[in-house]
């Protein structure tokens, strides 16, 4: 399973600025949160986070730079704002795990979701997943979630966890016939959302026991070990939205490594 990960690129640390350069290219004000804010995943602390997300926001600037300045040779302006798009990713991501309030990352999450629609790669499975499942828990507007679910209709093999994700919203959509596209992990799942009768407790066993073994092979795993200071945290999206989906009493997950729980409740 692929998710190459955007931020594998280097750039040394910078001081903390005042302001920086935002993604519309326009200077704004660095908010961070209060002091004892709540930093979602604690395997890095908020410091960390913001000095990854300045460097990537000046990564970007770098990059739309060069493709407005003609820099850019045209075959290879599609494949820039792709990286653009997966940069984008990096610091939403980053941005949730450093304790961002979920009502400020709307607007970003609407606009990379349509990045991505516009620059998609047939071969994201793992992008595909974690978007739908992020538009189903933060209930975006339709304009956005046809245009994800249209393109992964269109483009993406038939998987049952994209088309259940996607009947919640469009209920013509079938899924029930539809295959399992990844055995490892997504059956768990699968299989708690059909079989399971106490399902708070096969979710905390899926995240306890399969989901972040199941995805060794992936470039992000590991990767808050590593010294390149690329990891921007790691989420199950797809059993917040599963949860969602079902209207679970969630209460127990609180907390749960992994588990976006204040995105399963925020209200639209």
């Amino acid at each position: 399973m692929e998710w190459m990960v955007g931020s594998m690129i280097h750039y040394n640390k910078l001081p903390h600025p005042t302001v920086r350069v935002g993604l519309n290219g326009i200077m704004e004000r660095i908010t961070h949160p209060k002091e004892g804010g709540h930093v979602r995943d604690t395997l890095k602390d908020e410091r960390y986070f913001t000095e990854l997300i300045d460097r990537y926001v000046l990564r970007i600037k770098g990059l739309k730079d060069k493709i407005e300045s003609g820099q850019t040779a045209p075959d290879r302006i599609r494949p820039v704002m792709q990286a653009i798009y997966r940069v984008k990713l990096d610091i939403w991501q980053a941005r949730y795990s450093k304790g961002d309030p979920v009502s400020e990352l709307v607007e970003p999450f609407r606009e990379l979701a349509l990045d991505f629609v516009a620059d998609f790669v047939p071969d994201w499975y793992t992008d595909s997943l974690w978007l739908l499942s992020v538009g189903v828990m933060l209930e975006v507007d339709d304009v956005v979630f046809n245009a994800l679910a249209g393109t992964i209709m269109e483009k993406c093999d038939e998987d049952w966890l994209y088309y259940y994700l996607i009947h919640y919203r469009q209920p013509e959509v079938g899924y029930q016939e539809s295959p399992l596209l990844w055995i490892k992990p997504y059956q768990v799942l699968q299989q708690m959302v059909e079989e399971a009768e106490d399902k708070p407790a096969a979710m905390l066993q899926y995240l306890k026991r399969s989901w972040y073994q199941a995805h060794r092979s992936t470039g992000w795993y590991n990767s808050h070990k590593s010294n390149l200071d690329i990891y921007t945290g790691y989420w199950s999206y797809e059993s917040g939205a599963v949860a969602k989906v079902l209207g679970l009493d969630d209460s127990s997950l609180e907390g749960v490594q992994y588990y976006p729980y204040d995105l399963v409740h925020h209200k639209g």
